[in-house]
C-alpha cells in the first residue's frame, strides 16, 4: 500500500469536511471579512442613530443621574467594586454586583456630567462592536468556511427589535459589556486553540472574568464554551481542557468577590423577589400554575424572536394572567420546547459537529437562565433577557435556509445570487430594521415610553404607576394655562387608579394619587387616598407624614396631631413633626402644649423659624410680652428683611407702655414695606398714647390713603 493511502486522516469539521484548523487566508479573504465586519458595524450604528435624540429613561436615574456614587466621577471607582450595585440609589436587601457598567458611567460623568448624548453614543459604539465580534466568532467556528452563515446571522443580529431595549435603554450597557467582553473572550480562546500561546489563555479568561463584572448572565457560558472547544472545535482536547479550566477559575473568583460584596452589606437576599416585578413569585401562587405561568413565557420569547411586535418596556405583575397547562399557549409553547429539547440533543449525539444542533442548544443554555423554573429571578419577563439568547435564533435562520431551502452550502458571495433567499431575507431585513427604528424613538423619555406602551399593555402594575406619576409630577409642567394642567394631572390620576384596581394594595399608588390631589388643590380627595395609603403601611414615614401633611393642610389639628405623633414614634428626630405639631397645637389655642413641642423642635434644630415665631406667639397670647420680645428678636435675626416680626414686636411694646420702642420698629416696618397700611395706624396710636396729637393725626391720615 502506498503512502497517499496510508496517512491517518484528520478529524472532519462542522459540516464533515476535512480541516483540523482554521486555514489560512489569503489577502483577498481577509479584505471581505474586514469589509463585512465594517458593513455590519455600520449598519448598527445606522438602525440606532436615532437614539443619540433619546434622553433618560426608566433605571437610568439609578445608575447615573440620582446615584451618588457615580456622581463623584473618576474618583468613585474604587468604592464601585466594593459596594453592591444600586448601594448609590438606595439600599436593597437583594441587591447585584456589576461594578465594570457603574464605573464606565462614572467615567463618563466625570467627562460629559448628565449629557445623555454622550452615553448613548457609548451604548451604539459598544453595540457595533457586540455585533463584529460575533460575526469573527461565528465565522471562526465554522473554520472560516461559511461566511454568508456568519454575516447574515450577525446582521439578523443587529437589526433585530428586540435588541432596542438594550441599546436604547442606557442602563443596558452593563448588558452590552457583558456581551462583548464574552465574545472577545471566545475570539481570543480560538487563537489559543490555534496557537497554544498562554499569553492568549490568560487574555481570554481575563476578558470573560470581565464580562462577570458587567453581569452575571454570562455565566451561562460555564456550558457554552466546553461545548464549542470539545465538540465544535476538538483539535485539542488538551488545550480545550485549558481554556474551561479559566472561565472556571475565573467564575469561582468572580463569585467569591460578588458573594463576599454583597454579604458584606446585607445585600445577599435571594429570596427576597418582589411579585410586582416578578409576579411568579406571588405568595400562594400553586406550584403547577407558576411552572405553567413560566413555560407560557418561555413560549411568549420564541414569538417575539419571529414576529418582534409588540415590544413592552416592562411585563411587571399581570401583565401576563396566571395560567395552567390547561391553557392551550402553555401547552404548545411546552410542545415547542420539547421538540427543541429533542431536537437539539438528537442532532447532537448524532454529529457532535452540527451546526444546527449548535444553534438550537446554544438558545437552551442561554435562555434556562431567565426560565423562572428552577428558581425565580427579579423579573416575570424581559426583551433584554434575549440578548444572548437571540444568537441562537439569529444563527439557526441561514443554517435553515441552507439545509432545507437552498439545499446547498450558503457561500459568499453566490449567496447574493439566489433570488428566493434574496426574497425572502431583505423583506425581513427591512422590516426588522424599520420595526427597529421607529421602537428607538418610543425610548425617548419616560413620558413617551410609558404612554405608548401603555396602549399594548394596559394591566401592567408598573407602567401603569409609572404612567401617572410621569404625567402628575412632570407632563402637567410645560402648560401653562391651570384648567389644562388639572386636566393633565386627572389623566395620570385615572392611570393610577388603573394600578389600585389591579393591585388594591399597592400603597406606593395612593400616596402618588394623594399627591396629585394636593397639586391641584383637592384637600379631601387627597385625604381619601393618603388615608388608604396609611391603612395599608402605617408604619412608613412617607405614607405617616403624607397623612398628617394633609390634615395639616385642612387644619384638622387633632388628626394631624395623632399622625404626626406617629410619626416621631418612628423618627425621634423628626424636626418638622415637632414643628407641626407644635402649630396644629397653637391653632388649637393649646398654648401650653405648643410650647412643649416648639422647644421640642428648637432642642434638634435652633434656628428652626416656625417654631421660634410660634413660641414669640405663645408668649404674646399668655401676655408674657418680655418673653415674646425676645424670641420676636431671634425671628428678626433670621429673618431682617421680612415685615410681621417687626410690627408683633411693636405690638408688644405697645402693650408694655414702651412706645419709644414701638414706634422704633414700626419705622422698620414702614422702611419693608412702606405701603403696609397697619403700620401707620400702629404709630398713630403709638404717637396718642404718648400724646404727639399732630403725629397721630399725620399717621392717621396716610394709614387712610394706603
Amino acid at each position: 500500500m502506498s503512502k497517499k493511502h496510508t496517512k491517518k486522516l484528520p478529524k472532519p469539521d462542522i459540516q464533515g469536511k476535512v480541516n483540523i484548523q482554521t486555514p489560512s487566508e489569503s489577502k483577498g479573504e481577509f479584505s471581505v471579512r474586514f469589509k463585512l465586519a465594517i458593513l455590519l458595524g455600520v449598519i448598527s450604528l445606522i438602525v440606532y442613530a436615532n437614539t443619540l435624540r433619546n434622553g433618560f429613561v426608566l433605571d437610568d436615574i439609578t445608575v447615573i443621574t440620582q446615584n451618588s456614587i457615580v456622581s463623584k466621577g473618576v474618583s468613585a471607582i474604587p468604592e464601585i467594586f466594593c459596594t453592591p450595585y444600586r448601594r448609590g440609589y438606595h439600599i436593597s436587601p437583594n441587591d447585584l454586583y456589576r461594578p465594570l457598567s457603574l464605573s464606565m458611567f462614572a467615567i463618563e460623568r466625570q467627562f460629559f456630567g448628565i449629557n445623555p448624548i454622550a452615553y448613548h453614543f457609548t451604548n451604539i459604539i459598544l453595540f457595533a462592536g457586540c455585533v463584529i465580534l460575533l460575526f469573527l466568532f461565528l465565522d471562526q467556528l465554522f473554520y472560516r468556511k461559511k461566511m454568508a452563515v456568519a454575516f447574515i446571522a450577525s446582521l439578523l443580529f443587529a437589526i433585530h427589535p428586540i435588541h432596542t431595549e438594550v441599546v436604547a435603554n442606557v442602563k443596558s450597557s452593563d448588558e452590552l459589556l457583558c456581551f462583548f467582553f464574552a465574545f472577545l473572550s471566545l475570539n481570543v480562546f480560538i487563537k489559543y486553540l490555534q496557537t497554544g500561546k498562554k499569553t492568549h489563555l490568560i487574555i481570554g479568561s481575563l476578558f470573560f472574568f470581565i464580562s462577570l463584572l458587567s453581569k452575571e448572565t454570562v455565566i451561562t457560558f460555564l456550558a457554552i464554551i466546553p461545548l464549542i472547544f470539545f465538540f465544535y472545535r476538538d483539535e485539542n482536547k488538551k488545550r480545550s481542557a485549558y481554556i474551561t479550566v479559566g472561565i472556571v477559575f475565573a467564575a469561582i473568583i468572580f463569585l467569591i468577590i460578588r458573594f463576599s460584596v454583597l454579604n458584606f452589606y446585607h445585600a445577599n437576599e435571594i429570596t427576597n423577589i418582589s411579585f410586582i416585578d416578578n409576579s411568579l413569585a406571588k405568595l400562594g401562587l400553586p406550584f403547577e400554575s407558576r411552572i405553567a405561568t413560566a413555560v407560557l413565557i418561555l413560549g411568549y420569547y420564541i414569538k417575539l424572536l419571529f414576529v418582534p411586535y409588540p415590544l413592552i418596556c416592562d411585563y411587571s405583575y399581570n401583565s401576563i394572567s396566571f395560567v395552567s397547562f390547561k391553557n392551550i399557549d402553555a401547552l404548545f409553547s411546552l410542545a415547542i420546547y420539547s421538540l427543541l429539547i429533542v431536537f437539539g440533543i438528537r442532532r447532537f449525539l448524532k454529529n457532535k459537529k452540527d451546526a444546527i444542533a449548535f444553534s438550537v442548544l446554544f438558545f437552551l443554555i442561554t435562555i434556562s437562565l431567565f426560565s423562572n423554573i428552577p428558581f425565580l429571578i427579579g423579573t416575570t419577563m424581559g426583551e433584554r433577557l434575549m440578548f444572548f439568547p437571540s444568537i441562537g435564533f439569529c444563527l439557526f435562520v441561514p443554517l435553515a435556509l441552507e439545509k432545507w431551502v437552498a439545499r446547498s452550502e450558503l457561500t459568499y458571495p453566490s449567496f447574493v445570487k439566489n433570488t428566493f433567499i434574496l426574497v425572502t431575507l431583505i423583506p425581513v431585513c427591512l422590516i426588522f430594521m424599520g420595526l427597529t427604528i421607529v421602537r428607538n424613538n418610543d425610548w425617548k423619555d419616560d413620558y413617551t415610553i410609558f404612554t405608548t406602551d401603555i396602549k399594548k399593555q394596559p394591566n401592567s402594575t408598573r407602567i401603569n404607576i409609572n404612567c401617572g406619576r410621569e404625567i402628575v409630577t412632570n407632563a402637567f409642567v410645560t402648560e401653562k394655562d391651570t384648567a389644562k394642567q388639572k386636566k393633565i394631572i386627572l389623566q395620570g390620576i385615572s392611570y393610577l387608579k388603573n394600578t389600585t384596581t389591579i393591585y388594591p394594595n399597592y400603597n406606593d399608588a395612593y400616596t402618588i394619587i394623594g399627591l396629585a390631589y394636593l397639586t391641584i388643590f383637592d384637600y379631601d380627595s387627597a385625604e381619601r387616598y393618603f388615608v388608604k395609603a396609611f391603612q395599608i403601611h402605617d408604619t412608613s414615614s412617607v405614607e405617616i407624614n403624607n397623612l398628617a401633611n394633609v390634615y395639616f393642610q385642612e387644619k384638622k389639628y387633632a388628626q394631624a396631631i395623632e399622625v404626626y405623633k406617629k410619626a416621631i414614634k418612628t423618627n425621634l428626630n423628626d424636626t418638622i413633626a415637632y414643628e407641626r405639631i407644635a402649630i396644629s397645637y397653637f391653632g388649637s389655642s393649646q398654648y401650653d402644649s405648643s410650647e412643649v413641642y416648639c422647644i421640642k423642635a428648637l432642642n434638634l434644630n435652633p434656628e428652626n423659624m416656625p417654631a421660634i415665631d410660634h413660641l414669640a406667639g405663645i408668649y404674646y397670647m399668655k401676655n408674657n410680652y418680655v418673653k415674646a420680645i425676645s424670641f420676636f428678636k431671634k425671628t428678626i435675626k433670621l429673618e431682617p428683611d421680612s415685615l410681621n416680626p417687626y410690627t408683633n414686636i411693636s405690638v408688644c411694646y405697645l402693650n408694655l407702655g414702651k412706645n419709644d420702642s414701638a414706634i422704633y420698629y414700626l419705622n422698620k416696618a414702614i422702611s419693608i414695606a412702606p405701603n403696609n397700611k397697619q403700620s401707620y395706624e400702629m404709630l398713630s396710636v403709638a404717637y396718642k398714647t404718648m400724646g404727639n396729637l399732630e403725629l397721630s393725626q399725620k399717621y392717621e391720615t396716610i394709614a387712610q390713603q394706603k
